[in-house]
């Protein structure tokens, strides 16, 4: 076989509302692709939904569905293909926002051809690249969900490429004072995928029965205690409330418990500068041990409480406002959820009488020794 003919094999999706760019990008491209071209977002989806698109060119400002809307649609259906934004407006707002969302690079108007090829093409090698990775680390990982190994597969390739965007911006351009903000958003970034990949190290421990389900004698205030000591952020102040029940030996899964509530101090004490762990014993459908970590940082003003359900659903939900990037909640929580699931615990948000989101973990237990 030769190269020409492998190469039509690579599918790309062309998506612009104008015929003469749609035209140009498909006469630049389709000697080395198989390009598929459409002239709103509606296609795109419908495109996308009937076979699978690698690479895609997307238009940031179409009539109907918007730029934005149409790549998050996009990654809903396909996280794994890598979304190159076109624009006619030197933005870096713009470039953060579509960024942030998944997109993978993008491109000003009018564009260099030459660099419009290096872009597609490396948005080809990075897909395939991924796509071997992703089936080693599964052949490796048996016992990691496939699907929830997915999701985090792709919140990898967004801080990735916030950090290869940038990088190019850089190189590319001259001497500015913007330069200094694309260099923290690199370092935001690249702390980022450190706290990623803690997820990873989270998830794949509580993947295994032994770690999450085994139960082991404990008392919460000394469990508790080295969370009470490292918060994520130095201004915060973390607290144990007195209770007795955090002073009770009790039998259960205290290594979930433990990898539970240190994330969720951890994520709150990026939001509150306070902190606070209560305990206490619910005997109902039990005995079952109840740790609430108050100061999460969100109001009801931010999310209804009919939307709580999303902030355990990875991307739903984010702390990040237009010009950071920062970890989605929904990430992290949907961790503690499926740990909680191998312990035979719940993870839940409330909202407290302050309007306040308190985060609940529930988990089974027998008491050896009331305090």
């Amino acid at each position: 076989m030769n190269l020409i003919s492998e190469c039509r094999r690579r599918k790309l999706l062309v998506v612009d509302d104008e015929s003469l760019v749609r035209q140009t990008l498909s006469l630049i491209l389709q000697d080395e692709y198989e390009v598929t071209a459409v002239s709103s977002g509606e296609e795109a989806i419908e495109a996308s939904l009937r076979e699978p698109f690698p690479v895609v060119i997307l238009d940031l400002c179409m009539e109907g569905l918007s730029g934005i809307e149409t790549l998050q649609r996009l990654k809903e259906i396909r996280q794994s293909q890598n979304v190159i934004i076109l624009t006619a407006f030197e933005s870096t707002e713009t470039a953060i926002a579509a960024l942030n969302l998944g997109a993978f690079n993008y491109l000003t108007k009018p564009f260099e051809r030459a660099h419009l090829k290096e872009v597609v093409s490396r948005g080809f090698d990075l897909y395939e690249q991924q796509s071997l990775r992703k089936q080693d680390m599964q052949r490796r990982l048996m016992g990691v969900h496939d699907s929830f190994f997915s999701l985090l597969c792709h919140e990898f390739n967004t801080p990735l490429n916030i950090i290869l965007g940038f990088s190019e911006m850089l190189s590319h351009g001259a001497s500015d004072p913007e330069h200094s903000a694309w260099s923290r958003h690199i370092t935001e970034a690249g702390n980022h995928l450190h706290n990623i990949l803690m997820e990873i190290v989270d998830y794949i421990a509580a993947s295994h029965m032994a770690v999450a389900g085994i139960e082991k004698e404990f008392v919460p205030r000394t469990l508790l205690q080295p969370i009470v000591a490292a918060p994520e952020s130095d201004e915060a102040m973390v607290e144990i409330v007195n209770s007795p029940a955090a002073e009770t030996t009790f039998l259960g899964p205290s290594d979930a418990i433990f990898m539970i509530a240190r994330k969720l101090v951890r994520m709150a004490s990026r939001h509150s500068k306070r902190v606070r762990i209560a305990t206490l014993i619910d005997v109902q459908d039990g005995p079952n041990l109840q740790i609430v970590v108050s100061g999460a940082g969100i109001g009801s003003g931010a999310i209804k409480e009919k939307e709580i359900g999303k902030l355990f659903e990875p991307y739903q939900f984010t702390s990040a406002n237009d010009s950071s990037h920062a970890m989605s909640l929904g990430l992290e929580l949907a961790t503690c959820r499926k740990i909680a699931e191998y312990a035979h615990a719940s993870v839940e948000g409330i909202f407290n009488p302050r309007g306040e989101l308190d985060l609940l973990v529930r988990a089974p237990v027998k008491i050896i020794k009331q305090a």
